[in-house]
């Protein structure tokens, strides 16, 4: 810690003695280098995971595939540690190295502008560090995002794959499929009819969840606007839009739509009542 020594000069009692300033100095230094280590490390890290997570969503048939969420859990967990060690050095060195500065500043009679001036240094470097970490886990965060356009586009590519590709596992007679089942259906042989079991793909299974996520996607302008002039009516429409968009999209789901969408008014409206 520091080293202070020497005794008060009664003609010089205003100026800061400079081996203290110098102390200071490297203390702050070492402290930026420090952060400075753990952003280029942060950095490094980052970077080539936030390209792997889009690379591994991109080729993943999953909406909530488990090992790309395993290695962006892996990530962060990094930087908690990187956070760790920040917050440890802080309370045993800088902070310390603070108190001691300011008391012996005091002590001497001195004013206690350069101790604060060094604890707001830091603190202004450590709140850098923290934002791009911010903008990091924000990054981390968008590369897992799923693309809810893209995989509703796939599955209707897949339902055009397989509607007229069907058959009766007993006679062999085409079974048109005629809209997207996302549960596993029985459907009727026309021939012989044999019950036969269609499975849909697990992503397509996901289009219930998906359907919500991208109704409001596809919304979320109106629900912008209601945010920036929060007038009811705004919000009746955004709501109103969004179920249409979300019905539009699984359309076997509407009758139990319209019923969610009605206790949601409802509440809307006692609130503002």
């Amino acid at each position: 810690m520091l080293n202070f020594f020497g005794k008060k000069n009664e003609e010089r009692e205003n100026i800061i003695p400079g081996e203290w300033a110098e102390q200071t100095t490297q203390m702050k230094e070492r402290w930026f280098s420090f952060l400075q280590k753990l952003e280029d490390r942060m950095e490094e890290l980052c970077s080539a995971s936030v390209t792997e997570l889009k690379a591994m969503r991109e080729q993943s048939g999953d909406l909530f595939d488990r090992d790309l969420h395993q290695v962006q859990t892996g990530i962060v967990g990094q930087l908690s540690q990187m956070e760790g060690k920040i917050r440890d050095v802080y309370e045993q060195q800088v902070y310390p190295f603070y108190k001691q500065l300011l008391t012996q500043l005091y002590d001497a009679k001195l004013p206690g502008a350069m101790a604060y001036d060094f604890r707001e240094a830091c603190n202004e470097r450590q709140n850098q560090f923290e934002a791009m970490r911010d903008k990091w886990r924000k990054q981390l965060d968008e590369a897992v995002k799923p693309d809810n356009e893209a995989a509703y586009r796939r599955i209707l590519e897949e339902h055009e794959q397989v509607k007229g590709k069907f058959k009766c596992q007993q006679c062999g007679a085409g079974i048109k499929i005629e809209k997207i089942y996302f549960t596993p259906t029985y459907l009727q042989c026309s021939a012989c009819s044999t019950q036969n079991t269609f499975q849909p793909s697990s992503l397509t299974q996901s289009l219930p969840h998906l359907a919500r996520s991208l109704a409001e996607e596809r919304t979320a302008y109106l629900l912008d606007e209601y945010n920036i002039n929060p007038r009811p009516e705004l919000y009746r429409h955004y709501l109103r839009t969004m179920f249409d968009e979300w019905n539009s999209i699984v359309p076997d789901m509407a009758h139990s739509n319209e019923k969610f969408y009605q206790r949601l008014l409802a509440d809307f409206n006692n609130t503002i009542a």
